[in-house]
């Protein structure tokens, strides 16, 4: 069933989902359950971290809520760092999905807008010495001790295989957590599904992850551009959605740099024009700029839905054999 998305304006596309225009989380899981063991692309395990990393940027109490309404036995515990750092790991029966949240979702876009313009690209060695983004590290630092802890404790409970999400700010945290989770077997680190993901460390650090990541961007989705300069780069093969929702699969590096043009860049005082306009209250209603509405949450988990039941209605010749 293909789903139409939001309008493109401030106020639908403003996350957490469910506030102003309805979404139904994890809608018809029980006919496409997650395939925790399929370490391949797979777009029915793709729409279902879409939805797990748009339901991060939720309320404590209406995540669990979500995985309860969907039929889902899901046990939910939440990590929150002392700046803003937020996270929650949802142990299933046969899985283990550690999230993070994106940029703060009290003011979403004016702090996408700040993101895009205040990034701050100074290099950090990781734990192994790999270069990576200061401040992600930083972020990724304030809750990682609990989290360990938790994956060790849910494992030695029960061993399940264990994936990593996250939407944008979010999606560079969970590379990190990749990085560091793939090193321990124990922590049966499967992979993960990443949207909107800005660039997170150097080459020899996304060569070092041992797990697949299968990182997606929607069309002009500007935050992928970012950090600028050389240092920093992507990890795993792009999964591009064009602006007809058509999924390319496993872009090259070469495919890849044709599709940051210059031109997505935003300078401080257009940032801070968009800003008054969508602060200001009035221009909730009219259509965003495509480069900030291609990174809402609430479009990747829509359109990651249509790539995959276009999948199922094209059969295994168009990469449907992928979903069992």
């Amino acid at each position: 069933m293909h789903k139409p998305l939001p309008r493109q304006t401030p106020r639908a596309l403003n996350p957490p989902a469910n506030v102003r225009e309805p979404y139904t989380f994890f809608e018809s899981v029980r006919e496409h359950p997650l395939q925790p063991l399929d370490t391949a692309l797979n777009l029915r395990n793709a729409w279902w971290m879409a939805d797990v990393a748009l339901l991060a940027y939720s309320a404590p109490a209406a995540v669990e809520s979500a995985f309860t309404t969907a039929g889902m036995a899901a046990a939910v515990m939440h990590f929150h760092g002392v700046h803003s750092t937020q996270a929650y790991v949802a142990s299933l029966p046969d899985a283990i999905v550690l999230t993070f949240r994106g940029t703060q979702v009290d003011d979403f876009w004016s702090s996408v807008l700040d993101f895009v313009v205040d990034v701050q690209f100074l290099p950090v060695p990781d734990p192994v010495g790999h270069l990576v983004h200061a401040g992600f590290n930083a972020a990724l630092g304030e809750v990682w001790t609990k989290i360990e802890r938790h994956l060790r404790a849910e494992q030695a409970r029960k061993q399940r295989p264990l994936w990593v999400t996250g939407h944008s700010l979010g999606a560079a945290l969970a590379t990190l957590a990749a990085s560091r989770l793939s090193a321990d077997a124990s922590f049966r680190l499967q992979g993960g599904y990443t949207f909107g993901s800005p660039r997170v460390g150097d080459q020899a650090f996304g060569k070092a992850i041992g797990v697949p990541i299968y990182r997606f961007r929607n069309d002009s989705d500007i935050v992928p551009n970012l950090p600028l300069g050389f240092l920093f780069g992507h990890v795993g093969h792009l999964q591009f959605i064009d602006g007809a929702g058509y999924l390319h699969r496993n872009l090259t590096k070469r495919l890849e740099a044709m599709l940051d043009p210059a031109a997505n860049m935003i300078s401080t005082r257009e940032a801070m024009t968009v800003r008054q306009v969508v602060g200001g209250g009035e221009g909730l209603e009219l259509p965003l700029v495509g480069f900030l509405a291609d990174h809402a949450p609430i479009n990747y988990s829509v359109l990651v839905w249509n790539c995959y039941d276009a999948s199922l209605a094209a059969g295994p010749a168009a990469g449907g054999a992928m979903i069992v």
